[in-house]
């Protein structure tokens, strides 16, 4: 038979047993707690680290597209004094031309003068004249409807693009609001 000291030393034996085992579990878990936390420090600061390296790639992309529009401007600015020039030429060229034959139509006119009154040179050169200025006229005028165009489509895209930004900026504040709503009803659940 065990006496009543033996019974008060197993019962303290026991609660010993059982408070190392608490001071373990105690333990246990404060280190997992510390690993869980070290852990998702670890993932968001990875998480920072992708979207930081992400930002700066679109900065440096923007930044380098905007250091090429002087060259597409000066293009854009080539392209249509091109143009201009190439109407120009084509009128002198017209012109010249109109010259030779107005020329050549004179010399035969004035071989035969009673053809003078019926092919008057003087009219012919004012009639091409016209054609002339109004062939140029038409050219400049389209060249100036394709460039009119040009820039009105600039300005459509550019406003599709502000728009664009617009919504993603909305989308992107609702879908965080949504993330947050729930955070805080998860965390009063917990």
């Amino acid at each position: 038979m065990s006496t009543k000291e033996d019974k008060i030393n197993e019962t303290n034996v026991d609660r010993s047993k059982f408070n190392s085992d608490n001071t373990t579990t105690t333990n246990f878990s404060e280190r997992t707690n510390r690993d869980y936390n070290n852990t998702l420090n670890q993932q968001q600061d990875a998480i920072n680290k992708t979207l930081d390296n992400t930002l700066h790639n679109v900065k440096r992309t923007t930044d380098e597209a905007t250091r090429e529009i002087p060259r597409y401007t000066q293009r854009i600015a080539e392209y249509q004094e091109q143009t201009i020039k190439t109407i120009k030429d084509i009128a002198s060229d017209f012109i010249e031309a109109e010259k030779q034959v107005i020329g050549s139509f004179q010399s035969q006119v004035d071989r035969n003068s009673g053809v003078w009154d019926l092919y008057n040179p003087q009219k012919i050169a004012e009639n091409h004249s016209v054609a002339v200025n109004n062939f140029t006229s038409y050219l400049l005028n389209t060249a100036n409807l394709v460039n009119n165009a040009l820039l009105s489509n600039i300005r459509i895209y550019n406003t599709a693009v502000e728009q664009t930004r617009d919504n993603l900026k909305a989308c992107a504040k609702t879908n965080t609001n949504f993330i947050q709503s729930i955070n805080q009803e998860n965390s009063r659940k917990y």
